[in-house]
């Protein structure tokens, strides 16, 4: 059997962020510059994905196209940072981003494939590829960025230098499982991998000896193919293989990466005319821990090929390049994405919290209303330790309109218990805690509607002079108000008389009312009861008495309690003066709470 060897494309992946990064990129550091960019981008070993049908029905596995992935990580190539996902393999791209939508379309393609095919070629001769095996794979972006629409028009391109005539298979691809003698020479492979970084530079060459039970074997870089590979290690009987990392799931196509791996060898090592070509796709299985032998085979995706290189001397062409990507109907036309609901930085970040919320209704808590959490109202009285926590987890839960009340201001030792507010917040004398909390929850969500209202609360056993009534009414008027204005309100200040009328006036308004208070190693979040004094209400969870329809009441937080509220904050040592309370307890109830 002698056939044309055919490769699988790549197809691309991109991350919404990624263009976001574009974004940025476009208007705070390229402007009006067109020269090329470059970004970062990775694939990993193709993977079948297996598919159940019904009882009657075998679970199938289908392959899945080769993707090559781009996210935000793209843009921190220019930092030096080219990190990759675990298994993967990074490599570099060039971004030629255009300033106009005329500009893109007349881009001279073809110019940007043959510059592309001819650096492959110049980094193999020079032997640059041979140490830095991504070489043979960068990749291309052509694009132009309507920021003002959000619209993003773009085409990707896989340089491959081909060779003409083709390469060809001599034999059909033979699945890794039935190549190797035993199961546990897999095991010994991918242990073989774990332990080094050739798998991350995704081309390798390596030597199996079929008859080494201990140690079958012998994997290295490119850099080590006379040790390996080279013709003077044939006599001790093992086969020579020429590896790559195969994003392709196709049961008999190798992966596009290898269309310049052949173009190495051939330029690099004509001697090797025949050779076996190892398509490594489980890269998967390299982080899934110890697998046992029985289950590698059946897991186990890698095929082996046999081809004949087609020799420098024969090709009809030195730098014939093709690559740009087809669309799903196998068209070469570019693409567009349309971000203009989601690309404004603020919109992004409300759809992004919005996403990891309903990603819990899917399995965990189908029930769970988000539009109903989203939609209250949440008053909280403290803006200290507790109200910053709990500020912050209402936050998290996609709550969009949270008031503090306070009357404190920010001290220098705040900052490092109250994650709301930062050293400049307790400068000059401190900001006044609750708008200082405000406007910190705008900087960090600006879509929520965070209000601070500087206020005393009237608190049983503090006497009040008559020249302090009037201004005393309007405390209280103004705090029923609010009370009457929230849906749920939160008990989070650090003295227990501060609480009592929040208390009493959450009662009066049928109001969800929640107590948190903290002690050095103890803490409190209780709910205080509703009491339905109308046929059609009925507390959210009140309990039912036996044998009635009638919910019960539940406690509030001073029923609870055997002393009434009085003035304790007088005459107090300075541990008493502040709530002192082990580290780490206020997230704890604030999460609880």
């Amino acid at each position: 059997m002698s056939e044309t060897l055919r490769f699988e494309a790549f197809s691309s992946m991109v991350e919404p962020e990624f263009w976001s990064g574009l974004a940025h990129h476009k208007l705070h550091s390229a402007r009006l510059d067109t020269a090329r960019t470059v970004v970062r981008g990775e694939f990993s070993g193709g993977r079948r994905h297996a598919v159940r049908g019904n009882s009657a029905e075998p679970t199938q596995r289908l392959a899945v196209p080769a993707r090559l992935r781009v996210n935000q990580g793209a843009w921190e190539a220019a930092q030096g940072n080219t990190q990759q996902q675990a298994g993967a393999v990074g490599v570099n791209g060039y971004l030629h981003n255009t300033n106009t939508i005329e500009e893109f379309k007349k881009r001279d393609k073809g110019e940007l494939l043959r510059d592309a095919g001819a650096e492959i070629l110049e980094a193999i001769r020079s032997g640059r590829a041979t140490q830095t095996p991504e070489l043979l794979w960068p990749f291309l972006l052509l694009s132009f960025a309507d920021l003002k629409k959000y619209h993003f028009y773009h085409w990707f391109a896989f340089p491959a230098v081909t060779a003409d005539p083709p390469d060809m298979a001599t034999e059909a691809p033979a699945p890794l499982s039935s190549f190797v003698s035993r199961s546990s020479d897999l095991e010994h492979l991918l242990t073989t991998f774990a332990g080094s970084s050739v798998c991350a530079q995704g081309a390798f060459v390596a030597r199996y000896y079929p008859s080494n039970v201990d140690n079958p074997w012998r994997v290295g870089p490119l850099s080590e193919w006379s040790e390996i590979y080279g013709s003077d290690k044939a006599e001790d009987g093992g086969i020579a293989l020429l590896g790559f990392v195969d994003p392709s799931s196709h049961s008999t196509r190798p992966g596009w990466p290898l269309r310049n791996m052949l173009t190495w060898l051939r330029h690099c090592h004509p001697e090797a005319a025949n050779v076996n070509i190892l398509c490594f796709r489980d890269t998967a299985l390299l982080a899934g821990g110890a697998v046992d032998g029985a289950t590698l085979v059946q897991q186990c995706e890698s095929i082996v090929l046999r081809v004949n290189v087609t020799p420098v001397a024969s090709l009809t062409s030195e730098c014939q390049v093709s690559g740009w990507e087809r669309n799903e109907k196998q068209k070469l036309v570019p693409r567009i994405v349309n971000l203009s609901s989601t690309m404004d930085p603020v919109r992004l970040a409300e759809s992004a919290l919005d996403l990891n919320l309903q990603l819990m209704r899917w399995r965990l808590a189908p029930s769970i209303d988000l539009a109903k959490i989203a939609g209250t109202r949440a008053l909280l009285v403290g803006a200290g330790t507790l109200g910053a926590y709990t500020a912050r987890v209402l936050l998290a839960w996609g709550m969009r309109k949270i008031t503090f009340v306070d009357n404190g201001r920010v001290s220098f030792s705040n900052p490092a218990r109250q994650p709301l507010y930062d050293f400049e917040d307790s400068l000059d004398g401190g900001k006044p805690k609750a708008e200082a909390a405000a406007s910190s929850m705008r900087k960090i969500f600006p879509n929520v509607d965070s209000q601070g209202i500087q206020m005393t609360i009237p608190m049983p056993g503090h006497s009040i002079s008559a020249s302090e009534m009037d201004g005393t009414r309007a405390t209280v008027a103004r705090l029923d108000e609010l009370v009457a204005s929230h849906d749920v309100i939160f008990l989070l200040t650090d003295s227990r008389e501060s609480r009592w009328l929040p208390t009493l006036l959450g009662t009066l308004h049928r109001k969800i009312v929640i107590c948190v208070a903290l002690g050095f190693d103890s803490y409190v979040a209780m709910r205080h009861g509703v009491y339905a004094h109308d046929d059609d209400f009925e507390p959210m969870g009140a309990p039912k008495a036996a044998d009635s329809n009638e919910a019960v009441r539940l406690g509030c937080y001073f029923c609870n309690d055997v002393v009434a509220p009085t003035d304790s904050l007088s005459d107090r040592t300075l541990d008493q003066q502040c709530t002192v309370t082990r580290p780490g307890l206020a997230p704890i109830a604030s999460g609880t709470a």
